[in-house]
């Protein structure tokens, strides 16, 4: 009986250091790196933390990892780490009760998963990349993979996580011009990779909107069709819209590195209101034919910027003059915004409705 204890505590330990031998072998082999820890803000009272050595205990992911950047490159990696889901579980959360996850890299860029992508998508922190497990500089101590998202997503250095449980759902009641909502502003002469663009602070397109709750998203929609959300807490400061330029209308911030942002901005939102550039949105909605006048239709550029519902609605069409147009949302597929070579925004409608143009629109308000 003595023997056969024996014999079964010599196997025990010939397991565990086998397991001990591949664990280290797993690692960087460096027990500083692997001590390096990543905040996660929103699962319990306070803050919490998780080390490197500790996601590597959890089950890894293998990831033949590919993004497109918003240049259009490919870049492809392999990669392995714990998913977003199995980290929340060891933490004691459950990923599903969260509509959104702010991630934060070491550099300050940040980026917002929507519910829709934690959803349809699974996250992953990569913890090694192409068999490297002692990641760049640029990189550790993890990388934010999302397979199928642009590279925006893609957070490098992952430093903290925050997930939000209670976000105000989106309800777009109004639809603005933007460069007509910009008029009278101060334009910042802002610096972009060696070209200095005009450029509007955030904060002071908010200040003419009608109320922003700060718990909402911002979202952000490019021509090409990437979309981005962020917490709007963290676009209040020093973030700006250049016009100008290369890239342009796009977002800039000192935090924002080039390859991250949204380019040929197509329009954005807020909690309750969307502001479109509807040279880009012509680059991919279609555009109708009235007589000798080609636009957008007032109806497309509404379900476009995620209006709920507005054929089942009342709206009031604003000019820059103070003019104002009532009309029924299901009257605005007979409506079109035509770009006029003034640069003013007209909204001319079919013969067959005798309803008054408007000769520069500045808003689509949702009416009770």
């Amino acid at each position: 009986m003595e023997k056969k204890f024996l014999l079964i505590i010599v196997i025990s330990s010939l397991f565990l250091l086998l397991n001990a031998c591949q664990a280290n072998q797993e690692d960087s082999g460096d027990p500083e790196y692997e001590a390096r820890l990543i905040t996660l803000e929103g699962l319990s009272e306070g803050e919490q933390s998780i080390s490197v050595a500790q996601l590597r205990l959890l089950t890894q992911q293998d990831l033949q990892a590919s993004y497109q950047r918003t240049t259009g490159k490919t870049e492809r990696f392999k990669m392995q780490g714990p998913s977003l889901m199995d980290v929340v579980a060891f933490l004691g959360g459950d990923l599903r009760n969260y509509t959104g996850v702010g991630v934060e890299g070491a550099d300050g860029y940040y980026c917002l998963l929507s519910q829709e992508i934690l959803e349809n998508y699974e996250p992953i922190l990569a913890l090694s990349i192409d068999g490297k497990k002692k990641l760049s500089a640029s990189d550790a101590p993890a990388r934010l993979a999302v397979q199928g998202q642009f590279g925006p997503y893609w957070v490098r250095m992952v430093e903290k996580i925050t997930f939000y449980q209670d976000v105000p759902e989106k309800n777009i009641t109004s639809v603005w011009l933007f460069a007509n909502l910009a008029a009278g502003l101060e334009p910042y002469d802002y610096k972009y990779y060696g070209s200095t663009d005009k450029s509007y602070e955030l904060a002071e397109i908010f200040n003419r909107l009608e109320k922003v709750d700060s718990k909402s998203f911002f979202t952000m929609k490019s021509a090409d069709g990437f979309k981005k959300n962020e917490a709007i807490a963290m676009v209040k400061e020093r973030y700006y819209l250049k016009t100008e330029g290369a890239d342009s209308p796009t977002n800039v911030s000192p935090y924002i590195k080039l390859g991250m942002n949204v380019k040929n901005m197509a329009w954005f939102s807020a909690s309750n209101d969307a502001c479109i550039f509807p040279e880009q949105m012509q680059n991919y909605l279609p555009r109708h034919q009235f007589q000798e006048v080609k636009g957008l239709r007032l109806l497309d550029i509404l379900l476009e910027t995620e209006v709920i519902t507005p054929q089942q609605k009342d709206f009031v069409l604003i000019g820059m003059s103070g003019e104002e147009v009532k009309v029924k949302g299901s009257d605005l597929a007979h409506a079109l915004l035509v770009i006029q070579e003034n640069g003013e925004y007209a909204v001319i409608w079919d013969d067959d409705y005798k309803i008054d143009n408007i000769g520069n629109l500045l808003r689509i308000k949702e009416i009770s």
